[in-house]
């Protein structure tokens, strides 16, 4: 990691673990791990950074300035975070989404079909 480092969303020694993947936010930063979990870091204001991270079974990540996303092996999709526009509209989203994406204040997901 390097560059702005205000809320540690960027430690020069890294993150330990075994990641596939990042995403990085404003102030914050995921990695997907190979075990299909999100490791998260930097600032939480908005809860888009829970030190504990998310458990689940994620293929993908993604973030926005201040909210996250994670697609699920089964086509769902995670989100949490800031909320001010709708980004983060439910916990879960259900259906059969391939790729996310987070925006400033917006979330995309692509659906199958």
């Amino acid at each position: 990691c390097w560059g702005y480092n205000v809320s540690g969303q960027a430690p020069p020694a890294g993150v330990p673990g075994d990641f596939v993947a990042v995403a990085a936010g404003r102030n914050h930063s995921l990695a997907l791990g190979r075990d299909g979990s999100v490791a998260c870091w930097g600032n939480n204001e908005y809860h888009q950074a829970p030190p504990d991270g998310m458990d689940g079974d994620f293929v993908a990540i993604a973030a926005g300035s201040n909210h996250s996303l994670a697609l699920g092996r089964d086509g769902s999709v995670a989100c949490w975070g800031d909320d001010t526009y709708l980004q983060t509209p439910l916990d879960v989203i259900y259906g059969d989404f391939v790729a996310i994406a987070g925006g400033g204040g917006h979330s995309l997901a692509l659906r199958r079909d």
